[in-house]
């Protein structure tokens, strides 16, 4: 029986945090920046320079930076940790930000030697790579006379001397250098793969556009491509191609740098062309935090005179592997420190254990068992960049900072995996939860989430309700809530931990 002094429990309201279970958020790429000082001299300083000069992750200045070393070392050089393990230094990345994180001028800065060396040994060779060419035509010219004749002969004797002349001539046209490129920015498979037979063996390419991805996709051949030259351009793997009447045999070497916006990165897991063949394995993905909404633009530009220092140390390089390159008949074999030895296997010994059904690479175990070998090859890049063209023994020091990167890069390729899977309705949430934190929205009813999308199909009622079923169940939302108004309105509340955790977001 019930006492008149039974004790009476208040439930704590909606409003407060106490009436929540945690919110399980979306993966919103809470990844760890890359900090430049992890680049030695001056391509740290550089980087950490132009990230602060265009209020952008450092992550993008660190990752194109490695990727221009990657494109200039690529084929020269190759890193052993021990018999019979060769790891290429050249690398494949995508860095993915939304619109407006000024990703085009990152790359273009970067980039910006290496498009004035092109300029300047066109400058240089285009006359007498003319000249060639015109040449070449005079004496094909020549040939097809020849042939008719030879054709028309009918003296054994002087058919046969036309015919030997004519073979002469031909022995003697060679090849006609082309001029000297580093980097192409949209191509098919089958140019890419004529491009890099041109360029001796080693060629990037570097997009601020998905665009690209397309293209190597079969844009142009509906959807059925063959990537062979992309799967083996990672690591010099054989390539055959049969041209007319001879055949091709690459050895290729590629660099891939795209700074492209997070729906690029998803729509590569939805392609037929990349899935299943280690194509998704071979990038080293970046999905930093983007700065928009709190930039304060009153940063001073990018140093002159640091820009012209990293300048100067990119064509000092270029000028040293080009002159080198063509001396090379097998690159370089880089080997590590004893103590760098004994880092990276303990770096080895972790992602072992890591990649345990169980561990935090369940969603990208092909990738996660390729991160040991390109960490090797960010420490080779370190190493070089540090102007050590002569020593061939990778340092501790060095081998640190490459497993920091790997490390950090490890997080951000499970957060690309996971972006792969998204489903509709999945990203629907994710939409509306954006719409609440940069509101600031406590509770609201279903009428303001379809005015505030009234221009996407997410409006729809039905489609509306799949997404704020799943923001409930991640205890983002409340269910609806009948409030005693004048006209029956339903409320959704919000957890308040969520608006708290965006209020507090620090920069």
């Amino acid at each position: 029986m019930l006492t008149a002094n039974t004790d009476i429990i208040e439930l704590p309201s909606l409003e407060q945090e106490e009436a929540w279970d945690a919110p399980i958020l979306f993966d919103e790429f809470e990844t760890a920046d890359i900090p430049a000082h992890l680049l030695p001299g001056i391509f740290g300083e550089f980087a950490a320079s132009l990230a602060d000069a265009t209020e952008t992750p450092e992550a993008l200045s660190v990752m194109t930076v490695l990727g221009m070393l990657s494109t200039i070392a690529a084929k020269c050089f190759v890193v052993s940790p021990k018999e019979g393990w060769y790891e290429p230094v050249n690398i494949y990345t995508i860095i993915a930000l939304p619109p407006a994180n000024n990703k085009t001028h990152v790359l273009n800065i970067c980039k910006q030697p290496l498009t004035q060396w092109e300029k300047d040994q066109a400058q240089q060779h285009e006359y007498s790579i003319k000249q060639q060419h015109s040449e070449r035509k005079t004496q094909e010219k020549i040939i097809e006379v020849l042939r008719a004749k030879a054709a028309k002969e009918e003296n054994a004797i002087e058919q046969k001397r036309l015919i030997d002349e004519i073979a002469q001539k031909e022995a003697c046209l060679g090849e006609i250098p082309v001029l000297p490129q580093f980097f192409t920015n949209d191509i098919t498979p089958e140019s890419l793969t004529h491009f890099v037979h041109e360029q001796g063996g080693r060629v990037a390419i570097f997009s601020d556009e998905g665009g690209v991805l397309e293209t190597l996709g079969g844009l142009y051949s509906n959807g059925v491509s063959n990537i062979d030259i992309l799967l083996k351009g990672i690591d010099g793997g054989d390539v055959r191609v049969r041209r007319k009447d001879k055949s091709i045999q690459l050895k290729p070497y590629l660099t891939i740098v795209l700074t492209v916006q997070p729906a690029i990165i998803q729509k590569m897991g939805e392609k037929q062309v990349y899935l299943g063949n280690g194509t998704l394995e071979r990038f080293l993905y970046v999905l930093p935090k983007s700065k928009l909404g709190y930039r304060t633009h009153d940063k001073p530009p990018l140093s002159i005179t640091i820009q012209q220092a990293y300048h100067d140390k990119i064509i000092h390089l270029v000028n040293y592997f080009s002159f080198n390159r063509n001396k090379l008949e097998e690159p370089k074999v880089l080997h590590l420190s004893e103590t760098a030895y004994q880092y990276w296997q303990a770096f080895q010994a972790t992602i072992e254990k890591q990649l345990r059904p169980d561990g935090i690479f369940a969603s990208c175990q092909g990738w996660a068992g390729k991160i040991c070998g390109f960490t090797l090859r960010i420490a080779g890049l370190l190493h070089l960049a540090e102007d050590n063209l002569q020593n061939l023994i990778i340092s501790d020091i060095a081998m640190n900072h490459a497993i920091q990167i790997a490390t950090i890069l490890s997080e951000h390729a499970i957060a690309a995996f996971g972006l792969m899977g998204i489903d509709q309705t999945t990203k629907d949430a994710k939409v509306i939860y954006q719409w609440i934190k940069q509101n600031n929205k406590s509770s609201f009813t279903q009428t303001d989430v379809m005015l505030a999308m009234r221009n996407q199909k997410l409006g729809k009622a039905e489609r509306l309700q799949r997404a704020l079923y799943v923001l409930k169940e991640r205890n983002i939302v409340s269910p609806p809530v009948k409030v005693p108004t004048r006209k029956p309105t339903k409320k959704y509340y919000v957890n308040p931990s969520v608006i708290k955790e965006e209020i507090q977001r620090p920069f």
